[in-house]
């Protein structure tokens, strides 16, 4: 990502209702497959400035891993000592060490997003698990999507497929962020055209502040929701796959 897109993160993702509602939405997932664990070994591969690390710390132990010393720096600031500089696609970690690897807006910035899910699956103890978050549809393509280096947007299908053919079985799949598909469909409209006039370096800043406390609990809301179904479109793709035992 391009530098400055850390110090954002790092700012607002613990308020942003983005940031905060996906996040919620992947440990629901979590806990529900390991209720009343505290035992479990967990990878966070791409951790970015940490914030989901920390709230994973209560489920057992954790090592962060990223690309970016500068996104590592932010992770210490927040007091994680137990993160290290590395590539998703070369983890220098022994096969089987983790029971759960998680991976949120990761998969679209690698070259070989295949390459990367064998790396995770090896990493996997037999009977492991990837948490996968993704974004969908090549035509919600942004702002974001640029200054984030996105190679690509997912489908249900081209997500499946990959996971698939890394080894991995996917246990279960569902589009996410579909209350406010409208919404972010068309803000992005509007932001193409704000774009011929203006420079804008995120569109995190591009909601009204007081908009921002509505959009987390619609976001969130979905949560209830994914537990007895999955939603049939959205603008994220949420996965959860297994290694075989």
């Amino acid at each position: 990502m391009d530098l400055h897109t850390y110090e954002i993160l790092y700012r607002i993702e613990e308020t942003h209702w983005w940031h905060a509602a996906r996040r919620q939405i992947v440990l629901d997932w979590i806990r529900h497959r390991y209720a009343d664990r505290a035992d479990l070994t967990i990878l966070d591969a791409g951790c970015g400035t940490g914030l989901l690390l920390h709230e994973l710390s209560s489920l057992g132990a954790v090592e962060g891993v990223d690309i970016s010393e500068e996104a590592l720096d932010y992770c210490r600031q927040r007091g994680l000592m137990n993160v290290r500089r590395a590539d998703v696609n070369q983890l220098p970690f022994a096969a089987g060490s983790f029971d759960v690897v998680t991976a949120l807006d990761v998969l679209e910035h690698l070259d070989d997003d295949g390459g990367a899910l064998r790396e995770w699956r090896r990493v996997l103890k037999p009977g492991g698990r990837v948490f996968l978050f993704v974004p969908a549809h090549r035509w919600l393509w942004s702002l974001q999507d640029e200054v984030s280096h996105h190679h690509r947007r997912y489908t249900d299908r081209s997500l499946r497929r990959v996971i698939e053919t890394s080894g991995l079985e996917v246990e279960r799949q569902s589009y996410v962020s579909t209350f406010l598909l409208p919404v972010i469909f068309l803000g992005r409209q509007w932001l193409k055209v704000r774009l011929r006039f203006q420079a804008v370096q995120t569109e995190n800043d591009l909601h009204p502040k007081w908009s921002n406390g509505i959009l987390r609990r619609i976001f969130q809301s979905e949560i209830p929701v994914l537990r007895r179904m999955n939603m049939p479109f959205g603008a994220s793709l949420v996965s959860v796959a297994g290694k075989p035992a």
